[in-house]
């Protein structure tokens, strides 16, 4: 790969260097960045979309991602480059099987392998709990962990020392001479009730216009020619911090499962800097490398490449080596290539119009009507299920991709009035993700009206919503305590957690109807109208 081009011809060559004085130089320095892995340490089949394929995902490249794939171009790019930093966005956990059965081990374990430096902790990461995490990163992370914005040093929970002790605020490199500040800033959105003073994972939450300010003044004065932001905040935030905070001088995020190719550039309001905002997409789909060049603490130039993970990327021997050990257990413990149905077409977790979806519907219906649950109405999270179902065999694997979460059924029984502020949330949050539903439902028809935001023409299995009749509802017990801001459901206390996994009556759905789709439980039929 070329060095960057510099921004005017009177600027000397930039530098690679080998640790030698770099006062008063243009030095190149390259970040390797991923982010939103989730898990995805094997390739696997899916329909690029359209923006993948714009990207360079192209659809005959298939299978896509592997970690030990993304280590090869690692690697790679390693040997292009004089300074070199790979940092992470979070989110390596929660996916695919191999965490639903090793807990994170591999995923830290071959990240390690790779080469990885620095990762920010994020929501995922305590998907199996905080006293995991803390095993798992003590025991096989050899990359450092991010969270300024986390502070677990006032809890007493047994766990929350170590982890005060494993999650740094912020790190310093000195890369042949540059020496890189690295903050890091957790999600604050998606980890459930952490606002709440007694939150169940012991963390004191450090407000970001806090914490930017005193970690970049505390590594400018260790010496930091530049400093760097590993976000799993989200775009969006990401774009407001850069424009209040100038002493960032480039933000590398994640969460929100996109990829930028040029990167955002967003100009800082009160100094107008221009700060570069990289975000290099999920599921093992990309790599990016950013290059930049800075003299005397500033940067003066970037250049960036996405690399798409396919099947014309090698994998790299020594992470192929250690995955294959965690491939061997899977294939003894589970039969994943089991074929528990087949798929006419794919299908799809949003519909095409905003409302209702193909797999979504499914999922609520077999939820609703699984024995031992059989209520009036269901509904889930639309983010619950991750990934389409590509047409063709169904096999294990392909569900646990769709649907990675341990997720159970709780019940509990819901005025009409609580029914009408459930879908009202509902069509708020979905109004803010550009009218597409966060909710799939079984039992209920309603519009979805985004532009007034509310949820009207409300029927509840053909008939029209009683505000003061009661209904009995099956949902996931991850919202049910409150997670996604689902506070309607959380503060309920009739609930009651049957303990049978969501996966296994979609699994068993699956089974019975053999072949989908089928009319009325796994098609777009309406029953969410989105209006804008």
């Amino acid at each position: 790969m070329p060095l960057v081009l510099l921004l005017a011809a009177c600027i000397p060559t930039a530098v690679d260097g080998d640790g030698a004085n770099i006062a008063g130089l243009p030095v190149h320095m390259t970040f390797l960045h991923t982010s939103d892995i989730h898990s995805r340490l094997y390739e696997y089949n899916f329909t690029p979309s359209f923006t993948d394929e714009t990207l360079g995902l192209a659809e005959e490249l298939g299978p896509y991602g592997g970690l030990a794939e993304i280590a090869y171009i690692l690697r790679r790019e390693r040997e292009q480059s004089g300074r070199v930093l790979h940092l992470d966005s979070g989110d390596s956990f929660q996916g695919a099987v191999v965490f639903n059965e090793f807990d994170g081990e591999a995923e830290f374990r071959a990240l390690t392998a790779a080469g990885l430096n620095a990762a920010v902790l994020a929501n995922h990461e305590f998907d199996k709990g905080a006293t995991n995490l803390a095993t798992q990163a003590a025991t096989w992370a050899g990359f450092d962990l991010l969270a300024a914005n986390y502070d677990f040093a006032d809890s007493d929970l047994p766990y929350a020392t170590e982890l005060e002790d494993l999650i740094l605020p912020s790190v310093m490199f000195d890369v042949d001479g540059l020496r890189v500040g690295v903050i890091g800033l957790g999600n604050l959105s998606s980890l459930n009730s952490i606002y709440d003073q007694s939150n169940s994972m012991g963390i004191r939450v450090i407000e970001i216009d806090e914490v930017i300010p005193s970690e970049a003044a505390k590594l400018r004065t260790e010496g930091a020619d530049i400093i760097v932001m590993v976000s799993h905040m989200g775009l969006d935030d990401d774009i407001e911090h850069a424009k209040k905070h100038s002493e960032i001088d480039l933000i590398l995020g994640g969460h929100h499962h996109v990829a930028l190719d040029p990167p955002l550039v967003v100009t800082n309001e009160e100094t107008g800097k221009r700060i570069p905002i990289v975000h290099s997409g999920a599921f093992s789909k990309f790599v990016g490398r950013l290059d930049i060049v800075v003299q005397d603490g500033q940067l003066l130039s970037h250049d960036y490449q996405l690399f798409p993970v396919d099947n014309t990327v090698p994998q790299d021997p020594e992470v192929a080596e250690i995955l294959e050990e965690y491939q061997e257990q899977l294939d003894y413990e589970l039969n994943l290539e089991q074929v528990i149905g087949y798929a006419d077409e794919e299908l799809l977790r949003y519909g095409t119009s905003g409302g209702d979806s193909m797999l979504g519907n499914l999922t609520a219906e077999a939820m609703r009507f699984t024995p031992g649950v059989e209520t009036e109405i269901a509904l889930t999270n639309t983010l619950g299920i991750r990934a389409d179902i590509p047409a063709g065999d169904i096999t294990l694997d392909v569900l646990y991709n769709s649907m990675p979460f341990d997720n159970t059924i709780t019940t509990m029984f819901l005025s009409g009035r609580e029914v009408q502020e459930l879908l009202d949330y509902v069509t708020a949050r979905s109004t803010e993700r550009g009218c597409q539903s966060q909710a799939q439902v079984a039992g209920i028809r309603f519009t979805m009206d985004c532009k007034n935001i509310i949820a009207s023409d409300i029927y509840i299995n053909g008939a029209p919503l009683d505000q003061d009749g009661t209904y009995e509802l099956a949902t996931n017990n991850y919202i049910a305590h409150g997670g996604s801001g689902f506070e309607v459901l959380e503060r309920n206390t009739t609930q009651i957690d049957t303990g049978i996994s969501i996966r296994d009556v979609v699994k068993q759905a699956i089974s019975g109807y053999g072949n989908l789709p089928q009319k009325g439980v796994c098609e777009e039929d309406g029953r969410i109208l989105a209006v804008y």
